[in-house]
């Protein structure tokens, strides 16, 4: 009966911290973001397709701070007002864009909105790194200390 009562605490302290992480990630992440990135805007980007092509690279001034679109808005000035983000992908090197789905043959000038690594984090070396692996050190952290809390609950010695 003990140990059926051990095994129901350590379910519980599961289920507690498993609603405390879900509550408290995304919180993490957000803040975690705010504090890492700030919002940059390049204007007046400009590339040209060649003839029979329908993408075009651009370069941001500055590095994005994520390795994907997040935080990425690519908008085409010139010929017309589209909004290309959808088609746009970010290369390896968090600087270069490649915006697919042009007409051949015409010159284009671009706005994007993106975040870039806040200057203080930047100059402070390895802080962007463990900043941005900062939710996932909360998740492991989280689950290290709810599996030490079930190992000390059902484990330990009977008394009595």
């Amino acid at each position: 009966m003990v140990l059926l009562a051990r095994g129901a605490i350590g379910m519980l302290l599961l289920w507690f911290m498993a609603v405390i992480v879900i509550a408290v990630l995304p919180l993490v992440m957000s803040r975690n973001t705010d504090v890492r990135t700030d919002a940059a805007q390049d204007v007046g980007l400009m590339c040209s397709t060649g003839v029979g092509e329908t993408s075009c690279d651009i370069t941001l001034t500055a590095a994005s701070a994520f390795a994907d679109n997040t935080g990425l808005a690519v908008n085409e000035t010139v010929p017309a007002a589209v909004n290309r983000t959808s088609t746009s992908t970010l290369g390896d090197d968090r600087l270069t864009i490649t915006v697919a789905g042009l007409i051949a043959s015409t010159a284009y000038t671009f706005t994007v909105d993106y975040l870039d690594v806040n200057a203080q984090v930047a100059a402070s070396t390895g802080l962007d790194g463990f900043l941005a692996a900062l939710p996932l050190i909360f998740a492991v952290g989280a689950l290290f200390l709810v599996v030490v809390a079930v190992i000390w609950v059902v484990l330990r010695p009977f008394s009595g």
